[in-house]
């Protein structure tokens, strides 16, 4: 056996020889650790980092594994070529989202008198009602289906996310249209109409929620906002052409000419899902990986709540200012002044005397009206400062007071509007109110909800307007249209909803932010 000495010395030795192993691969982990990107340590060893309480949503676990893709991905011009590439092409897939989504709302106004014609029509079973009375009660539900829609969707959306919220409801429009086009039974269309406006009523919440996804720089926010109220006017100016075409080509060849319609609205809903399948990862540049990153790690508000209590307790916050409740007054009340245009062919017919063609580009008018201001002025207003954006709200919203006012002043005989004085009015009515209906609440449901909350104030800056937008369009529409006396209510009803918006969205905006 050896000595006890010299076990000990040998024991030593051992120790020493660990130790220096050791000693070497703590120094060559000190050595590398500058090339270790600094949010790829986990968060427990952070200095100045609070633990995360609660799991991420899904949406921030998507936008951070695009993070880290892009973080991990080669660096240069390519890269930002890419970049650029996508933010176009997500720009025009949130576009034509609502232009096609849009041109397919147009398809029943379109084919009305066909479908309830009994002879290329529907088949009413054993219906004690008209066909008028009939499409007027699946109007009424389907309306009613937008305002429930706008109430339960927004969560869901800020859940999941805009981007797949899109993707799933534009595949659903476009089975329940084709399904329409082939069905003979009032029961069968009643039915799809109603869950399509259901599903209609989460695109614009939908596309809020998408740009927040895809557009973090919040300058790009208004620019990408009147780019969708364009698209929705000019989808209507474009289905309404595009299908009095079809149905002059299709009526001397088929006895059903509606059916094409719907079978058109069907298949332009796929264009856009094919562009948001193509373009549709939301991404961050380069510069923000880092600070996105640790502010969503650092961050202890809502947005590290979980997905379901998240939107609500962001809206409970955001009910106890006097902001969120002037954007909703006022998004309310344009929402009825905005909705005359259905009635702008008819007042021009029975009130003024022009016959239905002249009557019909009047009501064209008022959508170039709508089209060009948000054209000229959606990316100048988030420009603004806040005295600045007070000034244009006042300013808009007086010149849309005083376009009502004048129509006003005509049926009750104050004064005389000739046809182009009127056609004027229906000009500046449109290009008043789109700015100040489209872009504040908007920006405002961006800034406020973020990712996973914008849709759900979206939503329900919107439900209060759908509820008005129904007693007021059922109201009109029961009117004796010929007599002047009979449109005093209506031009009173927009005229005091232009000028409290004009005061609530004033409010609204002072108490913004610079």
């Amino acid at each position: 056996m050896l000595p006890m000495s010299r076990c000990l010395r040998g024991s030593q030795l051992t120790l020493t020889a660990r130790q220096s192993i050791l000693f070497t691969m703590l120094l060559s982990l000190t050595t590398l650790s500058p090339t270790i990107h600094a949010f790829n340590r986990p968060v427990l060893f952070q200095k100045n980092v609070t633990p995360l309480a609660k799991k991420p949503s899904r949406v921030q676990r998507t936008t951070l594994n695009n993070a880290n893709a892009a973080a991990a991905s080669p660096s240069g011009d390519h890269q930002n070529g890419s970049t650029k590439r996508q933010r176009s092409g997500m720009s025009l897939a949130i576009t034509s989202v609502y232009f096609t989504v849009m041109a397919a709302k147009c398809a029943l106004p379109a084919t009305l008198s066909l479908l309830t014609d009994p002879k290329t029509g529907l088949v009413f079973h054993n219906s004690l009602l008209t066909p008028q009375q009939v499409f007027s009660q699946i109007l009424f539900v389907s309306t009613s289906a937008i305002a429930v829609g706008k109430l339960l969707l927004g969560p869901v959306i800020d859940y999941f996310g805009g981007i797949r919220s899109l993707q799933v409801s534009l595949l659903a429009l476009s089975v329940l249209l084709a399904i329409i086009s082939v069905s003979s039974s009032v029961t069968t269309f009643a039915i799809c109409w109603v869950l399509v406006d259901f599903i209609f009523s989460s695109c614009w919440a939908a596309c809020i929620n998408a740009i927040h996804q895809c557009f973090p720089d919040a300058s790009d926010w208004s620019m990408q906002i009147g780019r969708l109220a364009a698209a929705a006017r000019t989808g209507n100016a474009a289905a309404f052409a595009m299908f009095a075409s079809l149905l002059s080509y299709f009526t001397l060849r088929t006895r059903q000419a509606w059916r094409p319609i719907f079978l058109v609205s069907s298949v332009l809903q796929l264009v856009p899902v094919a562009l948001l399948t193509l373009y549709g990862k939301p991404f961050i540049s380069k510069e923000q990986i880092v600070s996105k990153r640790l502010t969503q790690l650092q961050s202890g508000s809502e947005r590290q709540r979980s997905s379901t209590t998240g939107p609500i307790m962001t809206l409970r916050r955001e009910a106890k200012t006097v902001a969120f409740w002037c954007h909703l007054t006022s998004r309310s009340m344009l929402m009825v002044f905005a909705s005359f245009l259905l009635f702008v062919p008819t007042l021009m017919n029975q009130v003024y005397g022009a016959s239905s063609s002249l009557a019909a580009r009047v009501g064209s008018l008022y959508a170039i009206g709508c089209l060009t201001s948000v054209t000229i002025g959606s990316g100048r207003y988030a420009q603004l400062s806040r005295r600045q954006k007070v000034f244009s709200v006042v300013t808009l919203m007086g010149l849309a007071t005083l376009s009502s006012a004048a129509q006003l002043g005509h049926v009750m005989g104050a004064w005389s509007l000739s046809i182009s004085a009127s056609a004027m009015s229906m000009f500046a009515w449109g290009f008043s109110f789109a700015i100040p209906f489209y872009i504040p609440p908007s920006l405002y449901a961006l800034k406020r909800g973020g990712t996973e909350s914008s849709a759900t104030i979206a939503d329900v800056f919107d439900i209060g307007g759908f509820a008005l937008l129904a007693a007021f369009n059922g109201y009109v529409a029961g009117l004796h249209h010929s007599s002047k006396v009979a449109w005093i209510p209506v031009f009173q009803m927009t005229t005091l909803a232009a000028f409290v918006s004009l005061v609530t969205l004033s409010i609204a905006t002072w108490k913004e932010r610079d």
